[in-house]
C-alpha cells in the first residue's frame, strides 16, 4: 500500500474515532495501528496545547534570529 493510502486509511480511522464518540473534535491524535487494525494510541494533544507548543517554536526562532545581530553588536 502506498504511502497517500496509509494515510488516507488512518485519517478515515480518526474520523470514524470521532464519530463514535471515542476522541473529542479539536485534538490531535497520534495512533498507530498493528497489522490486525486494531489500534494503539500513543498520544493526544487539544489544540490549546498545540498552539503554545507552535508559540514556543516561534519565540525560539525569533530568539535566534537576534542572536547573531547581538553578537555582530559586540
Amino acid at each position: 500500500m502506498s504511502e497517500f493510502s496509509e494515510r488516507l486509511v488512518r485519517s478515515f480511522k480518526q474520523a470514524a474515532d470521532f464519530a463514535e464518540g471515542k476522541a473529542k473534535p479539536g485534538t490531535y491524535r497520534v495512533t498507530t495501528y498493528d497489522d490486525d487494525g486494531k489500534p494503539t494510541i500513543i498520544a493526544d494533544f487539544s489544540q490549546e496545547f498545540l498552539a503554545e507548543i507552535d508559540a514556543e517554536i516561534a519565540a525560539e526562532r525569533e530568539a535566534k534570529k537576534d542572536r547573531p545581530a547581538e553578537a555582530e553588536s559586540v
